[in-house]
């Protein structure tokens, strides 16, 4: 097994865009204004990457947990950053791709 960073950017924003689009389609099954479901995927999307890139901090059982994101890609390679993830950084810079008109 290799350890890699050179895709891990791109992968931590596949992801982020993925756990946007997943939030909005949930949000948009229960017939909200879609300026609503477009604020609701940004608050609720930040607020779960910062939980997973240990921005937001959290304790299991009183003990500090952090997380460490790794990829691992079809070829045996983990893609890592060398430390915490910073997909929070990216969720209002891909949130408007999701929301504009499709033309």
């Amino acid at each position: 097994m290799n350890v890699s960073t050179g895709a891990f950017d791109r992968l931590q924003q596949a992801l982020t865009t993925e756990l946007l689009r997943t939030i909005k389609s949930g949000l948009e099954k229960v017939d909200a204004p879609a300026e609503l479901v477009e604020r609701l995927t940004g608050s609720i999307g930040f607020a779960v990457a910062s939980l997973i890139d240990d921005t937001a901090g959290f304790a299991a059982d009183g003990e500090k947990v952090s997380p460490l994101m790794t990829f691992l890609t079809g070829d045996k390679t983990l893609e890592f950053c060398g430390g915490n993830s910073y997909m929070h950084e990216y969720v209002h810079r891909l949130l408007p791709r999701l929301f504009q008109p499709m033309g």
